[in-house]
């Protein structure tokens, strides 16, 4: 059954935060996963690797971890919906309550699935927001809310 509901929006990163990063360099091959535009790295970019804590989670919830940022600004998402440079490998999704207490979740495989999964789990109304992760390393990738 696919929901219908409102659109779903997806929070990246802000670039701002690339101003705490403990390493930066000139990305010579691409493909890492940028959280300020939500797209991979592209060769010749310069990225930077920084210790983020998501806003949302609280209490034994939230987590502090490595994201990949342009290092000297960004543009900014160009699309909307979920990013399809990030539709290539398996993702957690864990959906969050009001008060950010982990209510649930969800393993999502790689292809097109992404957004009918985030849509089941914000359909239940205790869930505020859900949080995208790296399945091996527990990476954040992204926020996704109602609209």
């Amino acid at each position: 059954m696919t929901s219908t509901r409102a659109a779903l929006v997806i929070d990246a990163l802000s670039p701002a935060l690339a101003a705490g990063a403990t390493r930066s360099w000139t990305d010579a091959e691409g493909g890492a996963q940028l959280r300020c535009c939500l797209r991979h790295s592209r060769p010749g970019e310069r990225i930077a690797l920084v210790a983020v804590t998501p806003e949302g989670p609280r209490g034994a919830y939230r987590e502090t971890g490595p994201v990949f940022l342009h290092a000297d600004g960004c543009p900014g998402r160009s699309g909307t919906g979920f990013p399809d440079d990030f539709r290539d490998r398996e993702r957690v999704f864990r959906a969050y309550d009001t008060t950010g207490s982990i209510t649930g979740g969800d393993v999502v495989p790689p292809g097109d699935g992404h957004e009918e999964a985030a849509r089941r789990l914000l359909d239940r109304p205790e869930v505020a927001f859900v949080q995208v992760r790296n399945v091996v390393h527990g990476c954040y990738v992204l926020t996704i809310r109602r609209s």
